[in-house]
Formats: C-alpha cells, structure tokens, sequence
C-alpha cells in the first residue's frame, strides 16, 4: 500500500493560509487543554469558556486582557465548531490571498476579529446599562471566527459576486446572496441562544464592509476603497427600504467625513458627500475604470508588440498592394434629388500616394487622363 502524503497539497497551500489555519487549530487546542485543567477544580458541568478571560473575550473580565480583542477570535469553544472553522478557512484564505497577497491577507484578517470584538464588547456593556442584566457581561464569551466567515463573504461578494454556486448538489445559489442568508441564520441563532456570540456575524460583516469600502488601498495604490455603486450599503437591504438607508447612509459618511474618520471621495454628488454614490458618481466611476482599462490595455499591446524589421541603409522600403479607390455604391435614378446629389458629390478615395509623389502631382494626372478620355 502506497503511503499518503499531504506534503504535495500543503505545498499548494499560501503561506498566509498555512499561517492562519495553524493559529486556529493551535490557539483552539491550547484553550480546550487549559480549560479542561481548571475545569477539574470546579463543580458546575459543562464548559462554557468563562474561566479564560485572558484568552477568550469575556466582558465583564476581559477589560483586564486586552489582547482578548484579537486571540477571541482564534479560539472555538468546542469539536463542532473548530472542524467547521479549519474547513472554511484555509478554503477562503486561499483564494483571497492569492487575489491580494500575503500581508493584505492577514490585515483584513486581523481587522475584521478585532473590530467585531471591540464593537462586541462595547455592546455588553451597553446591554448592562440599559438591562442590568449580569448575563451581558459574565455570560457565554464572544470567540470564534463567526465575524471573520461572514466577513470573508463580503470579500467575496466585492470580488466575484455574480459567481454561482450549488449547494448540497441541488441548490444554486449566487455569491453576492450568502453574506445575507449568513446574517438571516444569524438572527434566528441571536433570537433563539442569545447575543453571544452569533451577534459577531452581524458585527464582523459591518467591520469587513467598511474597511473594503473605505480604506483599502486599490491594487495600483491610487484610490483607498471601493467607490463602486454595486458595492453600496443599500444593496446589501430589500428594494423597499434602500431609499431609507441611503438617506440614513449619507448622513453618516457626512459625519464621518467631518471628524476625518474616512477621507471624502473626489466626485461630490448634489453638493454632498454620499455614502452611495448617484449617477454622476457611478458615471466618474465607470469612466475612471474604463481609462484605467484602456492605459492597461495600451500597455500590454505595446509589450507584445514585435520589433520592425530592420532594413539597410540604401534600400527602398517595401510598399504592399492599395487599391487605387474605394467603392462607391450605386445610386438608382429613381432615388430623388437626394440620390442624385450623393452620386455627383460622393466620389473614389484615392489610394495613399507612394513615398516621393506629392498629393498635387497625383491629382495633376487623374486631370490629364480625364482630358485624354474627353477628346
């Protein structure tokens, strides 16, 4: 029997995506060895993670822990979900490394787990205030890279959001729909099991949409974001209530804009700044797109272009075969005044004179041949 070897697929893999799945597995194992150990101390069944402040993000301990903010998200709480996350993670981080590299790769990364967890953390704190509910803070702890998978949806639906996909062999499904059938799983799970930590799939989305939308840099490093209309936060909602979060999404990037948290987009819209660009908006950018594509273009006919034969000094350049006009249709006489006008103005385009012949010398001997057939 042959032996298997995993050495040939690894050897595909990106560095970035060996990188990452490592640290998941790892920091997972690593926190299930440690909680197992003091869960010999305790009384209560189960595992819930509360005995890791300093590793998982935990409210109402965690403030203590800062570095939570980022290890939270390497770290699944159970057998189920750490399968789940190494299949969907190398899978994701493959493709997007491969589109951005291996350092934009680990920023929208890091990014988009520490942004959720901050926006999850100040959640809590906020649900105490209002509810003083105890459960907000010293509940189940936010973990996991439930915020990143969907933020890997929305990479997805930026790059490649008309790809097709079929699930489960039957159902086909487009890119640009999962990231809302996550957040719709995710509410029902939030309803039924409470806030955490599934309400990072709601967090995580919004994080990895701003930061594609506002901050990263273009692949040629000129723009910041993507100012495609597609891409707008509007078309992430039902058409009946995209005109309310336009207006709500304007306000916001005014504001936005005034506190210098994003830069304002060079193409102003009705005399404001816009979270979703309008026509004129939309129009720059397929202008501005469509100029970038044709100075690529021009450079890559250049470069593939062949060099000129070279000829010698004293020899005549070669001249191929031009007709000496082009056709002219034919006019009826039934075809009116219009018809007759064309034929009497419309005349045979002469061939390009030859190199040493002036445009007056060649119109000097049609004269001639036309006397010639006069008499």
């Amino acid at each position: 029997m042959p032996a298997i070897s995993f050495l040939p697929f690894l050897q595909t893999v990106p560095v970035g995506t060996r990188l990452v799945t490592l640290t998941l597995v790892l920091s997972t194992l690593a926190g299930l060895f440690l909680a197992s150990l003091a869960q010999q101390n305790r009384s209560e069944p189960g595992f819930t993670g509360i005995d890791m402040p300093w590793l998982v993000l935990v409210p109402g301990k965690s403030w203590m822990y800062p570095w939570t903010l980022f290890t939270a998200g390497w770290v699944e709480l159970s057998l189920f979900e750490l399968v789940f996350s190494a299949i969907t993670l190398p899978l994701a981080c493959r493709y997007l490394e491969r589109v951005w590299g291996f350092y934009e790769l680990l920023r929208f990364c890091s990014i988009v787990i520490v942004g959720s967890n901050v926006i999850a953390f100040g959640f809590s704190w906020l649900v105490w205030m209002v509810t003083g509910s105890e459960e907000a803070l010293f509940g189940l702890p936010y973990h996991g890279l439930s915020g990143l998978q969907v933020g890997f949806l929305v990479a997805f639906t930026q790059l490649i959001p008309e790809h097709q996909l079929q699930l489960l062999g039957a159902i086909k499904v487009r890119v640009k729909t999962l990231p809302g059938i996550y957040l719709l799983i995710s509410n029902v799970l939030v309803i039924v099991f409470g806030p955490s930590p599934y309400i990072l799939i709601q967090f995580g989305f919004f994080v990895a949409w701003v930061y594609l939308r506002f901050f990263k840099l273009s692949e040629n490093g000129e723009i910041r974001g993507d100012r495609s209309e597609t891409f707008a936060f509007q078309y992430w909602f039902p058409p009946p209530v995209r005109p309310y979060i336009a207006a709500a999404g304007n306000h916001v990037f005014k504001l936005a804009v005034r506190t210098k948290l994003v830069q304002p987009w060079d193409e102003p819209v009705s005399g404001s700044y816009q979270m979703l660009p309008g026509p004129g908006g939309a129009r720059a950018e397929a202008e501005r797109r469509r100029a970038l594509a044709l100075k690529a273009l021009d450079a890559r006919i250049a470069s593939s272009s062949p060099a000129p034969p070279s000829t010698s000094p004293g020899a005549a350049p070669s001249t191929g075969s031009v007709p000496s006009a082009l056709p002219v249709p034919s006019t009826s006489q039934s075809g009116g005044a219009g018809g007759s006008t064309a034929a009497s103005t419309v005349a045979a385009v002469p061939a390009a004179p030859q190199r040493g012949l002036s445009t007056k010398s060649v119109t000097q001997a049609e004269e001639d041949k036309g006397e010639k057939a006069k008499e």
